[in-house]
């Protein structure tokens, strides 16, 4: 046999590797130059940006730098989503940080397994620091463990992974959630679908997860929660967990934290707080009163990609007990057996997650942080509470629109509301729905929608650090002229 010869095609040179660098970066530049003059969306069906940007398919032969280069300048002119826009007030989505761009460049470059420490000694240690610094703010105990995670589904997905094989009662690992009695999670009405796919995934089912009513400012009620247990305990079914929201996905409502983590104690269950949206703004001094009872949680969600911006994916789970943490997830393959006295120094992630092979998503988190300091972080959630204060102001100082809930962090749900049409439900839902989507199409702003209390809403969720006071009063602006066009449209009765 032969001995082969060098085979080099997929390794760049340095040269071209900077050149092609430097472009791509070139076009990031660009983009943060012209960001505040291009729409927030392009109008385009998907028909139409399906033939843009899958014009060819997968080459056999390789396309020039040139070509790629045009092909990617398609991609984020013409066809995207701007949202770090100033103007996106859609779902819970950050525009990136600016030094967290590079830095996730770095980490995609240097390509780090953080599944195991010997793979990313360096990139480990970070983030094992990075988790303690979030753990810490959010009051949790020193000793803390966590990881960084996909998002917030995922996240919730571990925390209750953990709830499950810490108190289900048998060792669930090994005998499969049918070897004992039912168990039951419980929920706000108001809290995230994804407890509902973790009960799915888990083999809980989603009929085991209790949503249970809320209050005038739409937080559980601590009384109804209590009366739901009552009723499992009484038909055998063992409660599980109780999870507390920390600013709702449609208002950004918190839960009354303390009250909830009084109900988990004295029923025995697992406590977890899902502040994947809110985590950041109960690290913030003055807002952390509105948080009470949150360091008592046995797990926590929270999304730095949100309220702090940093580029997806940038998602953690806290647990308060590291040794229950550990015993979720732990394996041990042969081929990654260390000795002892190595071992006992450092952390192998793969033990702490379901993952095995893992990025080093902690690195644009903790550059973000070097560059900015907490305190930019803290000052920019405080103005864009102040923002949703002022939306709302100018929500209710306005006769043609309704606010549908006071704010409690940064998100406002108002409708239109034209005088003539005051009490036809119906016809507003429907003139409102019409609204928004005349709204997102004409690219100024772009909000989304939501129910409360029954009634369809504009929702605007603002935390982005380019959404400015004139973004909002440009909300106002368009939903008014697009509200009064479609309204005097309407067929006559």
């Amino acid at each position: 046999m032969q001995r082969p010869e060098p085979l080099s095609d997929l390794d760049w040179s340095s040269e071209r590797a900077t050149e092609f660098a430097q472009a791509t970066v070139e076009l990031w530049t660009e983009y943060l130059g012209r960001l505040p003059d291009l729409p927030v969306v392009h109008p385009h069906t998907p028909a139409e940006t399906r033939a843009a940007v899958l014009g060819r398919g997968v080459p056999d032969k390789p396309v020039s730098d040139d070509e790629i280069l045009t092909h990617l300048r398609d991609v984020v002119f013409d066809h995207g989503a701007q949202t770090g826009h100033g103007g996106f007030m859609a779902f819970i989505t950050g525009a990136g940080t600016v030094p967290g761009a590079p830095a996730s460049l770095l980490a995609a470059g240097i390509n780090q397994n953080l599944g195991g420490w010997p793979l990313g000694p360096a990139a480990t240690e970070i983030e094992n620091h990075v988790l303690a610094w979030f753990a810490g703010r959010l009051g949790l105990p020193a000793q803390a463990s966590g990881a960084f995670v996909t998002g917030g589904a995922t996240a919730n997905l571990m925390a209750l992974t953990v709830a499950r094989d810490t108190l289900a009662g048998w060792d669930v690992r090994r005998d499969g959630i049918a070897a004992g009695p039912p168990l039951a999670v419980y929920i706000s009405d108001d809290a995230h679908e994804t407890v509902d796919r973790a009960a799915d995934l888990l083999g809980l089912g989603t009929a085991a997860v209790r949503r249970v009513a809320t209050d005038e400012r739409f937080r559980v009620r601590p009384d109804v929660l209590e009366e739901a247990i009552r009723r499992d305990l009484a038909a055998g079914v063992k409660p599980l967990c109780v999870v507390g929201t920390a600013g709702t996905t449609e208002l950004g409502a918190i839960d009354p934290l303390a009250a909830l983590a009084d109900v988990a104690e004295r029923y025995g269950c697992w406590f977890h707080v899902d502040a994947a949206y809110g985590g950041p703004a109960a690290m913030v001094n003055e807002l952390r009163p509105l948080f009470a009872g949150i360091e008592r949680a046995d797990s926590v969600t929270c999304d730095p990609h949100k309220w702090m911006n940093i580029p997806i994916s940038a998602s953690l789970v806290l647990f308060r007990d590291p040794a229950r943490h550990l015993a979720a997830f732990t394996l041990q393959p042969d081929y990654t057996k260390l000795d002892a006295e190595v071992a006992s120094d450092i952390v192998l992630r793969y033990q702490w997650t379901p993952q095995f092979t893992r990025p080093f998503d902690a690195l644009p988190v903790w550059v973000s942080l070097l560059a900015h300091g907490w305190d930019v972080f803290a000052r920019r959630i405080r103005h864009d509470v102040d923002l949703a204060r002022w939306l709302h102001h100018l929500v209710t100082a306005h006769d043609e629109l309704e606010p549908l809930a006071d704010p409690e962090l940064s998100i406002v749900c108002f409708r239109y509301v034209p005088p003539s049409a005051l009490d036809d439900d119906a016809y507003l839902d429907d003139l409102n729905e019409r609204i928004l989507y005349a709204v997102q199409r004409a690219g100024h702003v772009y909000p989304s929608n939501a129910v409360v209390a029954g009634r369809y809403a504009m929702r605007a969720c603002l935390i982005s650090y380019r959404t400015e006071a004139e973004h909002v009063e440009t909300l106002v602006d368009e939903v008014v002229r697009h509200g009064r066009s479609l309204h005097a449209a309407r067929p006559a009765p």
